[in-house]
């Protein structure tokens, strides 16, 4: 009969991961499973070997640097996994039948600013109202819509990525500030045309749809994960 790990010894394989600093419970789940398999695979070849030496063998595969690297490893997967996501939603932005309602965004805006001549009377509300929303967002919508509650007090590689969310509100708050920064480029006469009118709102109306991608699908998609993966810790 092949020895096979046991329950206190996969409870100490929890431990021994979280002293060597994974602090998260996505990632401990993965790296426990690992090192299980490769120590019943040194079981398979030698019963009599100690749990200890068997785990000791298991992680000095990770090398001089433990389990850094994997760390570095799946918080990159975990980024460009999102981000995947968000360019999928993009893409749909831009494809049939959405790409109607886009361009119908794209021409209005083009025909205000070709309607309206002081700029500022489109971009100031437009931008502000922009900003307003996105105070709007952190204090009252993410709470409340995409903050998952978690029991045990455990960490989760996951909802970091979902808490990047919150910064992002940050970063977008700066687009304003940018755009009036750089608005005498916008008032060269290369871009005073038809197409760089055009142009310029398609670009205003798409930067509209990453942040709405980035604020509600992302978040929303992290949460159906989450609760997918570990519903036992989700309230």
């Amino acid at each position: 009969m092949n020895r096979t790990i046991t329950n206190n010894e996969t409870q100490f394989l929890f431990e021994f991961c979280r002293k060597h600093y994974v602090y998260h419970y996505d990632l401990q789940v993965e790296l426990v499973d690992h090192l299980a398999s490769s120590i019943e695979e040194q079981w398979q070849e030698k019963p009599e070997l100690s749990f200890e030496n068997a785990l000791r063998n298991s992680f000095r595969k990770f090398g001089i640097h433990g389990f850094s690297k994997i760390k570095e490893q799946k918080q990159r997967e975990l980024r460009k996994k999102y981000n995947r996501l968000l360019w999928k939603y993009l893409f749909e932005f831009f494809s049939w039948p959405k790409i109607v309602m886009t361009f119908a965004f794209t021409i209005v805006l083009a025909t205000l600013f070709k309607v309206i001549k002081n700029d500022l009377l489109i971009l100031v509300p437009y931008f502000g109202g922009i900003i307003i929303f996105l105070v709007y967002y952190y204090y009252r919508i993410f709470p409340k819509r995409f903050q998952v509650t978690k029991i045990k007090g455990k960490k989760f590689m996951l909802l970091d990525r979902l808490k990047d969310t919150q910064f992002m509100i940050i970063f977008f708050s700066q687009i304003p500030f940018q755009a009036f920064h750089f608005w005498n480029i916008l008032n060269l006469s290369s871009l005073q045309n038809t197409a760089g009118i055009f142009a310029v709102s398609l670009v205003i109306v798409g930067i509209s749809i990453g942040i709405y991608g980035e604020l509600f699908y992302v978040p929303e998609k992290i949460k159906e994960h989450f609760s997918q993966q570990f519903p036992e810790f989700a309230l």
